[in-house]
Protein backbone atom coordinates (compact mmCIF):
# COMPACT_ATOMS: atom_id res chain seq x y z
CA UNK A 1 0.00 0.00 0.00
CA UNK A 2 3.13 2.11 -0.16
CA UNK A 3 3.92 4.96 -1.99
CA UNK A 4 5.12 2.98 -4.99
CA UNK A 5 2.13 0.51 -4.97
CA UNK A 6 -1.15 0.91 -7.49
CA UNK A 7 -2.88 1.50 -4.47
CA UNK A 8 -1.01 4.38 -2.96
CA UNK A 9 -2.87 7.42 -1.96
CA UNK A 10 -2.47 10.11 -4.54
CA UNK A 11 -3.11 12.47 -1.27
CA UNK A 12 -0.34 12.81 1.67
CA UNK A 13 0.32 14.62 4.68
CA UNK A 14 1.69 18.19 3.87
CA UNK A 15 0.54 18.55 0.46
CA UNK A 16 -1.91 21.45 -0.30
CA UNK A 17 -5.18 20.16 -0.65
CA UNK A 18 -7.73 19.89 -1.72
CA UNK A 19 -7.19 23.38 -3.16
CA UNK A 20 -3.28 24.51 -3.85
CA UNK A 21 -4.41 27.66 -2.06
CA UNK A 22 -5.21 25.51 1.09
CA UNK A 23 -3.27 25.02 4.01
CA UNK A 24 -1.03 21.34 4.13
CA UNK A 25 -3.15 18.47 4.94
CA UNK A 26 -2.63 16.25 7.68
CA UNK A 27 -2.86 12.57 7.48
CA UNK A 28 -6.26 12.12 8.60
CA UNK A 29 -7.57 14.82 6.19
CA UNK A 30 -5.83 12.92 3.39
CA UNK A 31 -7.16 9.85 4.03
CA UNK A 32 -10.52 11.21 4.09
CA UNK A 33 -9.80 13.07 0.63
CA UNK A 34 -8.60 9.38 -0.60
CA UNK A 35 -12.33 7.66 0.73
CA UNK A 36 -13.74 10.77 -0.71
CA UNK A 37 -12.27 10.20 -4.48
CA UNK A 38 -13.51 6.57 -4.16
CA UNK A 39 -16.83 7.67 -3.56
CA UNK A 40 -17.07 9.66 -6.60
CA UNK A 41 -18.21 8.29 -9.96
CA UNK A 42 -15.31 7.59 -11.57
CA UNK A 43 -13.67 6.24 -7.86
CA UNK A 44 -16.31 3.99 -7.68
CA UNK A 45 -15.19 2.34 -10.75
CA UNK A 46 -11.53 1.57 -8.81
CA UNK A 47 -13.09 0.89 -5.40
CA UNK A 48 -14.84 -1.78 -6.66
CA UNK A 49 -11.72 -3.09 -8.74
CA UNK A 50 -9.22 -2.75 -5.95
CA UNK A 51 -12.09 -4.48 -3.45
CA UNK A 52 -12.48 -7.94 -5.97
CA UNK A 53 -8.09 -7.47 -6.15
CA UNK A 54 -7.66 -6.99 -2.00
CA UNK A 55 -10.60 -9.26 -0.77
CA UNK A 56 -9.03 -11.72 1.44
CA UNK A 57 -5.70 -10.59 1.65
CA UNK A 58 -4.27 -8.74 4.63
CA UNK A 59 -2.95 -5.55 3.59
CA UNK A 60 0.28 -3.43 4.75
CA UNK A 61 1.70 -0.03 4.46
CA UNK A 62 4.64 2.43 5.72
CA UNK A 63 2.68 4.72 7.66
CA UNK A 64 2.70 5.04 11.35
CA UNK A 65 0.75 2.27 13.81
CA UNK A 66 -0.79 4.90 15.40
CA UNK A 67 -1.69 6.98 12.59
CA UNK A 68 -4.50 7.44 9.72
CA UNK A 69 -3.69 5.26 6.24
CA UNK A 70 -5.72 4.83 3.16
CA UNK A 71 -5.14 0.90 4.09
CA UNK A 72 -7.99 1.04 6.05
CA UNK A 73 -10.19 2.38 3.35
CA UNK A 74 -8.97 -0.38 1.58
CA UNK A 75 -9.76 -3.06 3.48
CA UNK A 76 -13.12 -1.73 4.31
CA UNK A 77 -13.71 -1.49 0.85
CA UNK A 78 -12.48 -5.33 0.46
CA UNK A 79 -13.70 -7.08 3.25
CA UNK A 80 -17.85 -5.69 3.48
CA UNK A 81 -20.33 -7.04 1.23
CA UNK A 82 -21.15 -4.64 -1.59
CA UNK A 83 -18.31 -3.54 -1.31
CA UNK A 84 -17.27 0.15 -2.65
CA UNK A 85 -20.71 1.19 -2.21
CA UNK A 86 -20.03 3.10 0.45
CA UNK A 87 -16.38 4.33 2.00
CA UNK A 88 -15.68 5.42 5.65
CA UNK A 89 -12.81 5.96 7.70
CA UNK A 90 -12.65 5.78 10.88
CA UNK A 91 -11.59 9.69 10.66
CA UNK A 92 -14.66 10.46 8.34
CA UNK A 93 -18.21 9.15 8.19
CA UNK A 94 -20.08 10.28 5.57
CA UNK A 95 -22.24 13.39 7.31
CA UNK A 96 -20.39 13.95 10.21
CA UNK A 97 -17.09 15.56 11.24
Amino acid sequence: MGPRSRYANPFRAGDRGPSPLGPPMDAAEAVDLFAATLRGPVGRCYADRFARALRGFDLMCTCPLDAPCHADVLLHIANESGAGDTIRTRYFLEGTR
